[in-house]
């Protein structure tokens, strides 16, 4: 017979893993759930308890929990994956391990272990498009490079053949023009390089942002984070600090009357939607379209290029919905599996 204590060792051992362990009946009800169910998904055990475990599931996914428990091979372990609805509507990928209960020749529940879906394999596409990014990144910048050495050879040269018919000043202010961008271009690539050389982690959001506007020293600008933030968690890469670094300096930059800067989210058709805004003299209509693109940043870096690739690397993506004259306000959506709410964070 099973030792009580060993099973509770073992109960403890799964929950600090982030698993959640339950029981369903024949009728696929649950009746029997570990506390991890609080922590990952919102619920009281009290409230799953005696509810089909279809009724967690998003809507679309039910035909897999229904072949879950429908397997009648006994004995055997049955992997399954779908989404699990959260007690505040976020979505979950959820990894399923399960078993059917017998007596005797007769099914009468099943047991199973529901983990967050492996982050083994979202960690991979992170890391394969950000080497994607890198490297069409470094075609660009050769080009770039190469075309300003081109016109500081071309100069050098024409100065080299016949110095009396050229201009000193003017060609001067051109060559200086060619290595201040290849400078610009060196110091950019010092801040892209480090992007997909981390594997991508669980980040808390409150923590990023906190980290980020602590590097500023902005007197009469107050940055300001919802409590909300505390409980959500992102998995991305851990540059995600730099994205927030970057929008703060872009706000303080050419915001002109910026007093405000101020982080929330909020959850909407089961993705988390982050919003970064300021109270600035906000983004001229002609100016919106192109700022993310490469090489219409108008300070060294390409800040908001960079941030856009950052995020886009995780599957995030930014736009700018701000009103000219009522401030900036940059809007990240994070697609279902990429994040999560943890309660009770801090």
């Amino acid at each position: 017979m099973t030792n009580p204590s060993y099973e509770n060792s073992c109960r403890i051992l799964l929950e600090s893993l982030n698993l959640v362990l339950f029981t369903l009946d024949e009728q696929g009800k649950i009746t029997c759930v570990s506390s991890g169910c609080t922590e990952n998904l919102g619920f009281f055990p009290g409230e799953m308890i005696d509810m089909p475990i279809s009724a967690f599931v998003m809507a679309e996914d039910r035909g897999s929990v229904c072949e879950m428990c429908g397997q009648t091979t006994q004995g055997k372990t049955s992997p399954s994956t779908f989404r699990v609805v959260g007690k505040n509507g976020s979505l979950h990928q959820a990894s399923v391990i399960s078993r059917s209960v017998y007596e005797g020749p007769k099914k009468v529940g099943m047991f199973g272990i529901i983990g967050e879906a492996s982050t083994g394999k979202q960690a991979e596409n992170i890391i394969r498009q950000a080497n994607s990014s890198i490297h069409l990144l470094n075609r660009t910048l050769r080009h770039d490079i190469n075309n300003q050495l081109t016109v500081l050879n071309g100069y050098l040269s024409l100065m080299e053949q016949n110095e009396s018919e050229i201009k000193s000043p003017e060609v001067l202010k051109i060559l200086l023009n060619a290595t201040d961008q290849i400078s610009n271009l060196v110091t950019f690539t010092k801040e892209y390089q480090d992007i997909g050389t981390h594997l991508p982690m669980w980040i808390n959001l409150f923590e990023s942002f906190d980290s980020a506007r602590s590097t500023f020293d902005a007197p009469g600008v107050q940055i300001t984070t919802e409590p909300g933030c505390q409980e959500l968690e992102l998995f991305t890469d851990p540059l995600l600090t730099k994205v927030f670094q970057h929008l703060i300096d872009y706000s303080l930059t050419y915001g002109k009357t910026v007093s405000k800067i101020s982080l929330h989210w909020r959850l909407e058709n089961g993705e988390a939607t982050i919003m970064y805004k300021d109270n600035g003299c906000g983004i001229p209509e002609t100016v919106r379209p192109t700022i993310f693109q490469y090489g219409k940043g108008k300070k060294t870096g390409d800040g908001l290029f960079l941030v856009h690739e950052i995020l886009a690397i995780s599957g995030f993506n930014i736009t700018e919905t701000g009103t000219v004259g009522n401030g900036m306000r940059f809007e990240i959506t994070v697609p279902a599996g990429s994040f999560r709410v943890v309660k009770n964070k801090h």
